[in-house]
């Protein structure tokens, strides 16, 4: 089943950049409106806190999708930007 987005307030949505480390080296890979959001995954199962972000210049490419879990982390670096980690080779800032 693909999974849906649940309406938001557009007025949630903040703009911001993000970054993927790839082998220690920062990529920009845009600009873009983040907002948070729940998602249906399955049927009948609980829907799933995500922060999503969509492209400033293609609405329809995300540039980041990333569950909310509990126990993840998040850090804050260098000022304003938060790093999501995670455990394959690929972190998101």
């Amino acid at each position: 089943m693909m999974a849906q987005l649940v309406p938001h307030q557009s007025t949630d949505k903040r703009r911001v950049k993000v970054y993927e480390l790839r082998h220690n080296d920062w990529f920009d890979r845009g600009t873009g409106f983040c907002f948070a959001c729940f998602v249906p995954v399955e049927e009948n199962q609980p829907k799933e806190p995500r922060v999503i972000v969509e492209s400033e210049d293609q609405p329809n490419r995300r540039l980041l999708e990333t569950k909310i879990v509990k126990d993840d982390g998040f850090q804050k670096q260098q000022g304003t930007p938060a790093a999501f980690p995670r455990t394959t080779a690929l972190s998101l800032c």
